[in-house]
């Protein structure tokens, strides 16, 4: 009797934790072509380049009639090179992170994403923070900035990307 009542508690906690996760859906935002100016002379790169990653997933959210929302995550961040002949190696390191646009918001500003010495490639893949919780930021409003290091490209470097958030219901 007691292995049948801890079979069925085995057999309930399996179910449970099979279950967790099942509404959980993925919502992609495009990262909008940008050009990272180029020039003739190596120098430091000033400022990396702007990151417009959206967060006002609210609409996409709700067309999936879900019910209330737990948490979302930043699943994955990518970049890739449209213009021909060119690759990431200029760069060394990119740092993504999130801030609120609320004035006066108790939110701090947070890393979500890094990436270090992607090289001669066309799409860089970032790291991404495991355990930040966006909803807040989207909640208030949320702006996504980047930082980085490298050097200048020799020429005009064009590219575009996507982010993938995942969004987990109640």
């Amino acid at each position: 009797m007691a292995n049948s009542i801890a079979s069925a508690r085995v057999v309930c906690a399996c179910l449970a934790l099979a279950g967790c996760g099942i509404t959980d859906f993925d919502v992609e935002q495009p990262v909008q072509e940008q050009t990272i100016q180029g020039s003739g002379i190596p120098a430091p790169l000033a400022a990396i380049f702007p990151l417009p990653l959206s967060l006002d997933l609210d609409a996409k959210i709700k067309a999936k009639d879900t019910g209330p929302i737990d948490s979302v995550s930043l699943s994955s961040l990518s970049l890739h090179i449209t213009s021909s002949a060119s690759d990431w190696s200029f760069v060394t390191s990119v740092d993504v992170s999130v801030s609120s646009t609320r004035s006066g918001t108790s939110l701090p500003k947070v890393k979500i994403a890094s990436v270090s010495s992607p090289g001669a490639v066309q799409t860089m893949n970032f790291t991404v923070e495991h355990g930040v919780n966006l909803k807040p930021y989207i909640e208030e409003g949320s702006q996504v900035d980047s930082a980085g290091m490298g050097t200048q490209p020799t020429r005009n470097v064009t590219f575009d990307g996507k982010g993938v958030f995942t969004v987990h219901p109640l």
